[in-house]
């Protein structure tokens, strides 16, 4: 029945999101999403393999779901809508696994794997999360490594340690994360190791823990190497750029280019420049340690606010809540392991003190972690009803997040209180539980997935999706028709290029030349061999420093061959 269950509420969950999975371009994440798409391409087209660090498993995966769609000028899109697809049932088989798992740990078995669907279906996170593809990847499999991980904890089987070896190794492949998240893996099976008093049993442990990993890791980077004479990992590279972004936390911009771009060169005048520090973070960090502890105590005073936003306003007060009461009951049934591993599995996102750049999308890597443990919290708190104590103890803060939210004018934090508060009285009033008792819970719970969705809102509305109808899918068109796949093409978005099978030249990159004339800036545009230039919001209004410089040569260096949605897309060539 619980298989059943979660089938249901899967398919209706894709059922209410339908739009999210039939994307047109400008639904596109136009740069993380629409560059792993485009990996893809490049793979299967040109056999271009990404380094270690560019995430070879999402350019392999891409390839796959770009090979039915290569003939087509939309294939950008299509591609990708096959990618959501198979990502959010990746995200939801991932999280069944790990709360069936640890329900296992619980006699009578807890219906964590119920609870858990039911948060994934009621929470807006999948959707958010299928914006940036490497984030649903890199946490389902560190999810499935997790599952392997609390099985070989409840039966001391050695394959799934090979197993949990596999699946982080996978996931190293699809995020750099996956470094860190192998170093707590190999920690956590240390420390059951450790438990069991047993050298033969740990080493063994350890060593499954190590060998598909490293073959994983090192089989890619050998592969790479012998293809493309480099043997690097890039890790440092991509870090120090994560490092330099990590500037926002101090700095707001000037307006002259997009926020991104303006904090990595704010970052180099604080700094140093990468090829000075080496690339390395640390280094940079000794050159300036005053303006680097400002932007750490910033991150940490904007952290609070970031993980509500990442978990939704409406639901991350409540659910950090049920993790907390669930933390409790680990605590007063005595399962130290449990609690230990399921803690520190989320210890990678400590790294985002050291770059000071905390992203929506890492906040919500360990996601099932979080609501594994609104499961168990929430199974303790509807058990623990019927206890005066407990009782009288949600009562309290759940009206004082109430009162907090009317006073505050926090009205998604008071509606989020206030309907969960009426849903366990509707509880309190027809079910009258006692501390023991199990019956009606299937009534409570179906109470709470309903007041769940009504906290969800507005869900998107149903579309029928058709093609070339937008100024942005016509103008790739066009774009496509009008020169050679793969001549370069400037942008200050790279969605638009790709689709029309063009090689991107990123204009707002820290290194382009914004300060020269703007006769001397199309000179450096001739000189890149760039033929043309793709026009959007992203240059005129985002940065509109260099849009200056390309406006004033319209007309003698810069050709308008096309224009669309009343001027605000233009193609312009370069002469």
């Amino acid at each position: 029945m619980t298989r059943k269950i979660v089938i249901l509420f899967f398919v209706l969950n894709l059922f209410l999101l339908q739009p999210i999975f039939f994307p047109n371009l400008a639904d596109l994440n136009a740069w993380d999403e629409a560059a792993y798409v485009n990996s893809g391409r490049e793979l299967l087209d040109r056999g271009n393999l990404p380094d270690f660090a560019g995430n070879p498993l999402m350019s392999l995966f891409y390839a796959l779901t770009y090979l039915p769609f290569h003939n087509s000028p939309f294939w950008l899109v299509q591609s990708d809508s096959l990618g959501r697809i198979f990502l959010f049932a990746l995200l939801w088989l991932s999280a069944y696994l790990v709360a069936k798992e640890v329900s296992r740990f619980f006699s009578p078995a807890l219906p964590a794997d119920l609870l858990m669907v039911g948060l994934v279906l009621v929470t807006p996170l999948a959707a958010q999360m299928l914006r940036f593809p490497s984030d649903p990847m890199f946490a389902s499999l560190a999810g499935l490594s997790l599952w392997q991980l609390l099985a070989y904890h409840r039966t001391s089987q050695l394959k799934h340690l090979w197993l949990a070896s596999v699946f982080i190794g996978l996931a190293a492949l699809a995020r750099n994360d996956g470094l860190v998240a192998w170093v707590v893996l190999l920690v956590l099976v240390i420390l059951l190791g450790i438990q069991s008093k047993s050298w033969r049993i740990a080493g063994r442990a350890v060593v499954a823990t190590i060998i598909p990993f490293a073959l994983f890791i090192g089989g890619y980077v050998l592969f790479y190497g012998i293809r493309t004479g480099h043997f690097e990992l890039g890790t440092a590279e991509r870090t120090y750029i994560n490092f330099e972004v990590g500037q926002q936390a101090i700095f707001s911009g000037t307006g002259q280019l997009d926020l991104t771009t303006e904090a990595r060169l704010e970052a180099r005048r604080s700094f140093g420049t990468p090829e000075e520090n080496n690339y390395s973070v640390f280094k940079a960090i000794q050159r300036n340690p005053r303006v680097y502890l400002q932007r750490l105590v910033a991150t940490v005073k904007a952290l609070p606010e970031n993980l509500l936003r990442a978990y939704g306003i409406r639901f991350a007060p409540i659910l950090f809540l049920l993790a907390l009461r669930g933390l409790i009951e680990l605590v007063r049934q005595k399962r130290y392991t449990l609690l230990v591993l399921l803690c520190l599995w989320a210890a990678p996102l400590l790294t985002g003190f050291i770059i000071t750049l905390f992203r929506s999308g890492h906040l919500l890597l360990p996601f099932y972690v979080l609501f594994v443990l609104a499961s168990i919290g929430l199974i303790a708190l509807l058990r623990g009803l019927g206890n005066r104590r407990e009782a009288y103890a949600w009562l309290a803060v759940l009206l004082a997040l109430v009162i907090y939210g009317l006073v505050g004018n926090k009205l998604a934090i008071y509606y989020s209180a206030a309907v969960l508060l009426a849903a366990l009285a509707i509880i309190y009033i027809l079910i009258k539980p006692t501390p023991t008792a199990t019956n009606g819970l299937a009534v409570a719970l179906l109470i709470l997935l309903s007041a769940g969705l009504i906290l969800r809102g507005e869900l998107p509305s149903p579309k029928i999706r058709t093609f070339n109808q937008t100024p942005d899918e016509q103008s790739a068109v066009y774009l496509a028709n009008l020169l050679e796949p793969g001549t370069l093409v400037a942008a200050g978005t790279p969605a638009p290029v790709w689709m029309a099978k063009m090689e991107f030249a990123n204009i707002i990159a820290p290194d382009v030349p914004i300060h020269d004339t703007p006769s001397e800036f199309l000179d450096w545009l001739r000189i890149q061999d760039i033929r043309a230039v793709y026009v959007d919001q992203s240059l005129y209004s985002t940065n509109p420093g260099l849009w200056a410089l390309l406006e004033a040569e319209i007309g003698s260096g810069l050709e308008q061959v096309h224009t669309n949605d009343n001027g605000n897309i233009q193609i312009l060539l370069v002469r």
